[in-house]
């Protein structure tokens, strides 16, 4: 180790990461050259390629696959040694922090967020990761993702979870309805036709599907014998707005997302004409990140924008 930048070794970590020279890079706040540079100091201190280049990016070797662990928990030791020793100050920190977000979530809490840590953490960065679900695990276990905000009731085993709220569902229809007033009534909900946020994004999108709040909601209309016509399914939040002004559907959404997305002068919320079940959102992270100082201070501030108290 003697003479060896241990910058080269977050440049190794990043790569196998990203598998990309140039997103790697600005993760890092590196430019490509640079990259380029730190790689090739890399290979000639191991004696071997560790990345050779294919169409859509670079892919390790074995060796490079087989070192992987191992520098990542150094990396992460070494952090958390410093970080103990020095205190954690937000406002020097320059850590990109890697969220795990439906598009919902992005609209609902990336804005508090980042207003938040411009105030407390201006050199801090935020990445969302949308991935389906069932990948959810997968990315905590590979250090790809710090934190994960939603109703996620499929990550237990190695993940702490804290409680931020709890929720339930409102439906969601254009002003004009020609037939839907000032409330709404079971008969009309169960004739009228509706818009359904289905996950989507992944070939076993069936796993998605099993652990969203679109899913608690079907499984209680299923057990109360309530049938409804679902005529348009959309896999994004972010459409659900322009096509209900537009169209004579009902949308059924979580009422903490209705109450805190943009508000659209041409809709109206309404309250569902039975008792729904009521859901938690909680914040996830990986048993390695729990000491974690960075992350730490990233829940507390969760926990101030988006807990019950707050």
């Amino acid at each position: 180790m003697e003479g060896v930048d241990l910058n080269l070794l977050r440049v190794f970590d990043a790569l196998m990461e990203d598998g990309n020279l140039t997103r790697a890079g600005f993760r890092l706040g590196l430019s490509q050259p640079a990259m380029s540079h730190s790689l090739a100091k890399l290979r000639k201190i191991t004696g071997n390629a560790l990345f050779v280049r294919v169409p859509n990016g670079m892919q390790p070797t074995d060796l490079a696959v087989s070192m992987a662990p191992s520098v990542r928990d150094g990396i992460q030791l070494l952090e958390s040694a410093l970080e103990t020793r020095a205190g954690f100050d937000p406002k020097a920190c320059k850590k990109t922090f890697q969220i795990l977000l439906s598009d919902i979530g992005e609209l609902v809490y990336l804005p508090r967020l980042m207003n938040r840590l411009r105030e407390e953490a201006p050199a801090v960065n935020v990445r969302a990761l949308g991935l389906p679900r069932e990948a959810y695990a997968e990315a905590f276990v590979h250090g790809e993702a710090d934190l994960a905000i939603g109703h996620l009731p499929s990550l237990r085993g190695g993940f702490y979870q804290q409680r931020l709220f709890s929720d339930s569902y409102v439906c969601l229809v254009r002003k004009d309805h020609p037939r839907i007033k000032g409330h709404l009534t079971a008969s009309q909900f169960i004739s009228e036709s509706h818009l359904l946020i289905e996950p989507g994004g992944s070939p076993t999108r069936s796993a998605s599907l099993q652990t969203s709040t679109t899913t608690l909601f079907e499984h209680y209309l299923a057990s109360q014998n309530l049938t409804r016509r679902i005529a348009l399914r959309v896999p994004h939040f972010t459409v659900v707005s322009d096509i209900l002004l537009s169209t004579e559907l009902l949308a059924t959404l979580p009422s903490y997302v209705v109450r805190h997305t943009p508000h659209r002068p041409g809709l109206k919320m309404l309250e569902l004409p039975f008792e729904t079940p009521n859901f938690e959102i909680k914040q996830f992270w990986h048993t390695r990140n729990h000491d974690d100082m960075a992350n730490r201070w990233l829940r507390g501030v969760v926990m101030s924008l988006f807990g019950e108290a707050a």
